[in-house]
């Protein structure tokens, strides 16, 4: 490559650094947390009587997650004590393709995953934007960013991944499925 291939190729870098949104991670992360706050207030007031009855226990506690641009952070993570079995709610994260959210209710039977996605969605969509300079080359739609078109829904196992309300039935439904399997 020739130094006025290079100072090209250079100059195409930093034109599409200027050009690209500017993303605010912090903002994001913050975000992040308090869907996953919503998220946990609901699975409160789903265990409410039975947490009162004495039949289940709920604890929160704290766990690191990892996640490209937005790096380490603290997030909740909450425990459902039921009998002798124990099943834990875990973030995973927030950047994650065909979701703005995942978490994970992890029992000894097996794993349920819960994902915050668009309101309307029934399966998981990802969408693609192409950039550059190649001819034709198309730019898709961003998808929508704001926070009340994003609800929790259930995740069915692959590969044919459905997306179901999060409501009581389908949450004890899962919790139900990761402790008798």
């Amino acid at each position: 490559m020739t130094k006025e291939e290079f100072k090209k190729v250079l100059d195409q870098k930093v034109r599409a650094a200027k050009e690209a949104p500017k993303i605010d991670w912090n903002a994001e992360r913050r975000e992040w947390l308090e869907n996953l706050a919503c998220f946990y207030r609901k699975v409160e007031e789903y265990l409410a009587e039975f947490q009162n009855e004495g039949k289940v226990k709920l604890e929160k506690s704290t766990v690191t997650v990892t996640e490209d641009h937005l790096g380490q952070y603290e997030a909740e993570c909450m425990s459902i004590q039921i009998g002798d079995d124990e099943v834990k709610l875990i973030p995973i994260g927030t950047l994650l393709l065909g979701a703005k959210g995942r978490v994970d209710m992890v029992g000894p039977a097996g794993t349920a995953k819960f994902v915050l996605t668009e309101k309307h969605s029934k399966g998981i969509r990802i969408s693609v934007t192409v950039r550059g300079e190649a001819k034709g080359a198309q730019e898709a739609a961003p998808p929508p960013t704001a926070r009340d078109e994003f609800v929790w829904k259930l995740a069915t196992p692959p590969p044919k991944v459905r997306l179901i309300e999060l409501r009581p039935e389908t949450f004890f439904s899962a919790l139900t499925e990761v402790v008798n399997g």
